[in-house]
C-alpha cells in the first residue's frame, strides 16, 4: 500500500510540474466556436482548517491543525493533499474491560491525506476563480502516531502467577491507522483570491492497528486524523484559504460572493 501510494504521489507531482514548465498547455480555446479559452491548470488554493484550533477552546482535550493544497483542474477536478496533527486526551473516555477514572489514555501524531473532488457546480471558465460545490473521496492515514497508557489495573496472576495487583503502562510509537472518506463541501470567493469553505466528512474506517506484546493485546480508540472509533465517522472542515493562479486568458470580477 504504502508503495502503491508512493508511485500515485510521484504521478501526480510530475504531471503538475509538467503543466506549470509548460505554459503553452496551460490554455487552450475552441476556435470554431469562438468560446472563452478553457484552462488546464487553473491555480491552487492552499487551504487552512480552523475548525480544530476552535474546538480546542471549548475542549482543552483535543488539539490539532492541518493544512491541504487543492489544484485546480478544469475548474472541474480538484486532486488534494492534506498534511496535518492531532492530539487527543481520552482518559476516562475509553471502555477497557476493568474501568478505573484513573486510567491515562493519550494519542498524538501526524496524518496525511490524498483524494480527489469533482466541481458540480456551474462553471464560467472565464474567470480565474469560481464558487464550487464538491463531491469527493480521500485516503487517510496515520502511519506513526504515538499512544500513552498507563493506570490499567490487572491482576498480576495473568502475568506471573501471583496475586498481587499491579498497574499496566505503554508508551508505544509506531501505532498505524487507515480509513477512507467521502465528502461534500462549499468553498466560495469572500475577498480577493481569499475563499472560506465548509464540507462534511462520512469516514468509513479500515484498521487501527492493535498493539501486541508478551501477554498483552491494547486495541486503540483513537487515531489522529480520524477520532474515536465509537464517535468519528462523521467530520466536519471550515477552512480559510488562499487561491494562487495562473490563469492567463480572459478574467471576470466573481460578483455577488
Amino acid at each position: 500500500m504504502r508503495r502503491t501510494l508512493r508511485y500515485i504521489w510521484r504521478i501526480i507531482s510530475l504531471s503538475l510540474l509538467l503543466l506549470i514548465a509548460h505554459p503553452s498547455f496551460a490554455e487552450r480555446s475552441d476556435k470554431k466556436t469562438g468560446e472563452r479559452p478553457q484552462a488546464v491548470f487553473y491555480g491552487f488554493y492552499v487551504d487552512l482548517d480552523v475548525l480544530d484550533p476552535i474546538i480546542h477552546i471549548f475542549n482543552k482535550d483535543r488539539m490539532g491543525l492541518d493544512a491541504s493544497l487543492q489544484v485546480d483542474l478544469f475548474h472541474r477536478l480538484y486532486p488534494s493533499f492534506t498534511m496535518g496533527y492531532q492530539q487527543y486526551d481520552a482518559s476516562g473516555k475509553y471502555s477497557y474491560p476493568i474501568p478505573s477514572d484513573d486510567i491515562l489514555y493519550k494519542v498524538r501524531g501526524l496524518y496525511y491525506k490524498v483524494g480527489v473532488t469533482a466541481n458540480v457546480w456551474k462553471k464560467d471558465y472565464g474567470r480565474k476563480l469560481n464558487p464550487i460545490a464538491y463531491i469527493g473521496a480521500n485516503f487517510g492515514w496515520s502511519p506513526h502516531f504515538d499512544s500513552e497508557l498507563s493506570g490499567y489495573p490487572m491482576d498480576n496472576q495473568f502475568w506471573n502467577g501471583g496475586a498481587d495487583n499491579t498497574n499496566f503502562s505503554l508508551d508505544y510509537g509506531k501505532n498505524k491507522a487507515r480509513w477512507l472518506e467521502i465528502a461534500l463541501g462549499l468553498k466560495a470567493p469572500i475577498a480577493g483570491m481569499f475563499c472560506l469553505g465548509a464540507e462534511a466528512m462520512f469516514k468509513p474506517l479500515l484498521k487501527i492497528d492493535a498493539v501486541e506484546g508478551d501477554g498483552f493485546v491494547v486495541h486503540h480508540s483513537y487515531a489522529p486524523g480520524y477520532g474515536s472509533q465509537k464517535n468519528g465517522k462523521w467530520g466536519f472542515r471550515y477552512t480559510l484559504s488562499y487561491y494562487f493562479s495562473f490563469f492567463n486568458g480572459e478574467t471576470k470580477e466573481v460578483e455577488g460572493y
